[in-house]
Order: C-alpha cells, then sequence, then structure tokens
C-alpha cells in the first residue's frame, strides 16, 4: 500500500514539475551562457535592397506647364493608378529576373538596388530622354509598396504594415501582441525572402546578443513564426492554475486508490 501511495504521489509531481512555466523560459535580453546562446554582430544594418516579387510604387512630378503634363500622362496612360495635376503614381512589380518595364524607358533592373538608387537612375533618363522636355526637370519618389510582415504560431495570426523605416522584432511582436505564455522564445524562426531564394532562419529570443545580430531588425515580406512550446498540456501559469491541477490530480488519485482497495 506504502508503493501506491508513494507512486501517485511522483506521479502527482512529475506532472506538476513537467507543466509549469519558469522565468528561465520566459525572460528576455538575458547573458548568453549555458543555454543561452551568442550571435556574432551584424557587420552593418543596410537600407532594404530590392528583390523579385517586391512591388515598387513609383510617383513623378513635373513642373505644371500644360505640354510636360500632357507627356506624362501618355508616359503613365496604360494600366495606372494615377493622380490629378502634375502629380502621376504607378504600381511595378519585380519580375523573377529582377526588372521592370518603365514605359518608353524600357526594362530596368531593380534587384538588389535600394529605392534612392532606382529613384536616381529614373530621374537621370526621364529628364535626359527626347520625350520629355522640361527645363527644370521633374522629380521622382520611389517607394516600396509591400513593406509589411506577417505573424503566426503562438503570437496571433496576421499581418502587419511596417511603419518605420527600421522595426525592431520586439517591436514586431509588440504590435501584433507578443508571445503568449507558451511560445517557444527559445526557437523563433523568420521566414525571409533573399536573392537566392527563401530561407528559414532560427533564433533564440531571449538572448540579449538579438539587438546587434542579423536578426534584430525585421524586413519587408518577413514571416515570423512562434512554434509552442511542448510542455503546455496542463496550461499552468499560476499558482491558481497549480492549486487547481493539484485538486484533479488528488480526486484522481484517491479514485484510482479506492478502485485498487475495493478489488482486493
Amino acid at each position: 500500500m506504502k508503493k501506491i501511495k508513494f507512486g501517485l504521489l511522483s506521479c502527482l509531481c512529475l506532472i506538476i514539475l513537467s507543466s509549469c512555466l519558469t522565468t528561465k523560459q520566459t525572460n528576455l535580453l538575458r547573458e548568453p551562457k549555458g543555454d543561452i546562446p551568442s550571435y556574432p554582430q551584424a557587420k552593418s544594418i543596410g537600407e532594404y535592397t530590392i528583390k523579385p516579387g517586391d512591388e515598387l510604387r513609383i510617383q513623378i512630378t513635373v513642373p505644371s506647364d500644360l505640354s510636360s503634363t500632357q507627356s506624362l500622362f501618355i508616359l503613365f496612360s496604360s494600366n495606372s493608378n494615377y493622380g490629378s495635376g502634375a502629380d502621376k503614381i504607378r504600381t511595378f512589380s519585380v519580375s523573377p529576373e529582377g526588372t521592370i518595364y518603365f514605359p518608353y524607358l524600357g526594362t530596368i533592373h531593380v534587384q538588389g538596388k535600394t529605392t534612392l538608387e532606382i529613384r536616381e537612375i529614373l530621374e537621370f533618363r526621364l529628364n535626359n530622354g527626347d520625350f520629355l522636355k522640361v527645363e527644370e526637370g521633374c522629380l521622382v519618389n520611389v517607394s516600396l509598396d509591400n513593406r509589411y510582415f506577417s505573424v503566426i504560431g503562438e503570437s496571433g495570426v496576421g499581418r502587419y504594415d511596417i511603419a518605420k523605416e527600421q522595426m525592431t522584432i520586439f517591436q514586431a511582436l509588440a504590435q501584433s501582441r507578443d508571445i503568449n505564455p507558451y511560445g517557444d522564445r527559445a526557437k523563433i524562426k523568420i521566414i525571409r525572402k533573399t536573392n537566392l531564394g527563401s530561407e528559414i532562419r532560427t533564433f533564440d529570443l531571449r538572448s540579449e546578443d538579438i539587438i546587434n545580430s542579423e536578426y534584430y531588425y525585421v524586413q519587408p515580406n518577413d514571416v515570423i513564426y512562434i512554434q509552442p512550446l511542448g510542455r503546455q498540456f496542463w496550461g499552468i501559469n499560476s499558482f491558481g492554475s497549480i492549486f487547481a491541477l493539484i485538486s484533479t490530480v488528488a480526486t484522481l488519485g484517491i479514485s484510482i486508490y479506492s478502485l485498487i482497495k475495493n478489488t482486493k
């Protein structure tokens, strides 16, 4: 009988210990040691460069004389999203070859370039072409139309805009709802598009080395996946949950004990 009681008590303790969350699993920005990895410092956090599949939003502004506006209307008249007056806007999809087709200018290679570099190329070619003659020159603004990231898993599900030039992983997760108690902070996965295709990168969000690493800033089109911890069946994250579990297991233990006793 003592062995049965001891066995039931041991099972109870194991269930409680295996189900409880600890600060070791949830605390962030910890010093790299033990099971907290260290990450090399990124050489530089450069400006985002264009990749195949990106959407470029291009706006052109010219002086308000009639001939310039008419020329620009013709330039952007086919399948265009354009505004009024001398400001015309159109969205261009970057092809798998890393190019866009711009009216009258032809194919322009944009892969690996920043939006500033693309703007400079377009301004030079437009202001030095034969079809658009303006003394003051036209101005070009280029921006990335698909500036968003997505989150799936234990931090909700959704797609969110990147509101500023550089958004950190912490700001992104805060915007998406933060990680719930049973999200695995030690194995955060990011699906990131590169010039060589999509890559899956895994890192430990608990390490303070994240701040200077390649994982710190979210990039456009990133998909952040928060996988669940293995220990979440009982959902213990408070004293109330612990007492509820103890009561449940104790009741179960008494029932088993009574059943064994009655069968003798």
